[in-house]
């Protein structure tokens, strides 16, 4: 699984790690892409122009890195496709199956693709390119497909992935929502031409003529591409526009017709200046109780302290702190719509400090005790962070916030056993998925005491075996357990917000699939 430490995209496009170090950026800068109010008004039928904050540092897909997804996405069309409503469609890959156990996984591919170099597209070229994301520096499909042992090629649009342990939710694996399944050229992979360019059977293509690395990037229809009609633009552009205020200004000028991923404050502003905003709760704001084992400070250790902690936590005024209306309380460690949401347990911890107060004292803290934990001055952790030690005050519990600035040095800390407890902004994924990062025993990330509960394992065991009709009900026993044991102070969920001109229509973020697919924006006709 992708590290992006502190916040694991729903799947996709969820990490921190997105909204970067804030630089300014001047207006100046989009000049070129619309010179001219005649040459805005003539791009708005021909030309999307797209503000994301961060450049890739490479264009090679392999990367399954979905920070960047915009700039994949445009070139690779995924072998299955996410819908708005959460459920997985065609895409390369015409239909899929499980074998017994989830221990295979078969796809019949669609006919008739090429990719932007011309050459055909078939299970050979797959194949091809599993091996080769496998072994891709820092990329992301060994934490998906670490189980793999083989792929037969079962016809020339058919294959079948085999795996020495059961390995659910590859359908979202090979969505766009994690990328793994976004397939280069074999002939872009020989030629080591994937970093600096594209080659893929997606819509578009990367015109480098029209494109200045760290700045604009300039795809143009893809001429070999099997659907004609899901090509809506002569070309889009992806502007890097670092700074939020500049990218709401030049969405409020026309400049750009999609921002994303902007601060949610900015929401008024954007509203004000007759601009669409979307804004699906993408991540959970919690507080990780590492020391669950009381290692480093024994009150921890006692499960009747972890849950007085969570009746401690006003979640209602947390949303409202970090959401500015849009965040909602976070009652577990998932938002409904995930595998995992349990709304019979969402009101387990309603905020009562009574109830806390005897929790203590039953444990032994009557006086209360204190720890402190890790945060990040980045999306909203700092703040989070801090009003929860205020409210944990109210019940006698002192929270010391060690709030780091470069995200280095959280990293490193956050791994280490040096923490009680640290703040996370965690994007929704599977409960699978959420186990291996979050509360499994091999979770270094956030699990560095490497806690075990065989409870929870046997658990997850029946988990990864499940048939896809069984496994919400397993998922929502993890749950249970998982928050009758209180490793987490869940807080509030949070969106990441794209905002957009009414110039566009099928801007398709949702509370089931909460990024905006590019592909299908589209021009109000």
């Amino acid at each position: 699984m992708r590290h992006y430490t502190l916040a694991r995209p729903v799947p996709r496009r969820l990490s921190p790690l997105r909204a970067g170090v804030i630089a300014a950026v001047t207006l100046a800068s989009l000049a070129g892409c619309s010179a001219s109010a005649t040459t805005q008004s003539h791009a708005k039928s021909t030309t999307l122009t797209i503000a994301m904050q961060q450049a890739p540092p490479s264009l090679d897909p392999a990367q399954a890195n979905n920070t960047f997804w915009n700039y994949f996405d445009l070139a690779y069309d995924p072998l299955i496709v996410q819908a708005p409503d959460g459920t997985f469609q065609p895409g390369l890959a015409t239909s899929w199956s499980y074998g017994p156990n989830n221990e295979s996984f078969s796809l019949k591919l669609r006919s008739q693709v090429r990719f932007s170099d011309g050459t055909a597209f078939d299970a050979a070229a797959v194949k091809t390119w599993i091996n080769y994301a496998l072994k891709y520096p820092g990329g992301a499909a060994p934490g998906y497909l670490g189980a793999l042992t083989s792929i037969d090629v079962t016809g020339p649009l058919s294959l079948t992935m085999n795996f020495k342990s059961p390995t659910p939710n590859l359908p979202l694996v090979f969505s766009q929502l994690l990328e793994v399944g976004e397939i280069g050229s074999p002939k872009g992979i020989s030629g080591k031409t994937l970093s600096t360019g594209t080659d893929g059977a997606g819509e578009y293509e990367l015109d480098k003529a029209q494109t200045v690395t760290n700045d604009h990037y300039t795809y143009v229809p893809n001429p070999y591409y099997w659907n004609k009609s899901a090509i809506h633009w002569k070309q889009v552009v992806i502007k890097v526009i670092a700074n939020p205020n500049a990218a709401l200004s030049a969405l409020e000028t026309g400049q750009v017709q999609v921002a994303e991923n902007l601060p949610i404050t900015d929401a008024s502003a954007a509203k004000s200046a007759r601009q669409q905003v979307v804004a699906p709760l993408a991540l959970m704001m919690a507080l990780d109780l590492f020391d669950a084992n009381g290692h480093l400070v024994k009150a921890l250790g006692d499960v009747r302290v972890r849950q007085a902690l969570n009746y401690a936590v006003d979640r209602n005024a947390i949303a409202n702190l970090l959401g500015k209306g849009y965040g909602a309380p976070l009652g577990q460690m998932a938002i409904k719509g995930d595998d995992a949401y349990d709304p019979a347990i969402e009101n387990q911890y309603a905020y009562n400090p009574a109830k806390a107060k005897q929790l203590l004292a039953q444990a032994g803290y009557a006086n209360g005790f204190s720890f402190t934990a890790l945060s990040w001055n980045q999306v909203q952790q700092d703040t989070m962070t801090e009003a929860l030690a205020g409210q944990l005050a109210k019940v006698g519990v002192t929270l010391r916030p060690d709030i780091k600035s470069n995200i280095a040095d959280v990293t490193s800390a956050f791994s280490s056993t040096n923490y009680p407890a640290a703040a996370i902004s965690w994007g929704r994924l599977p409960a699978v998925f959420q186990y291996q990062l979050l509360w499994g025993p091999e979770a270094s990330q956030a699990n560095p005491f490497r806690i075990k509960s065989p409870t929870l394992d046997a658990i997850y065991d029946r988990l990864v075996r499940a048939p896809n009709s069984q496994s919400s009900a397993i998922a929502q026993e993890m749950m249970r357990y998982l928050m009758q044991q209180a490793w987490f102070i869940p807080a509030a969920a949070t969106p990441l917000a794209v905002f957009y001109s009414p110039t566009l229509t099928n801007v398709n973020a949702t509370q089931t699939r909460i990024q905006d697919y590019a592909v299908e924006d589209r021009p109000v006709s």
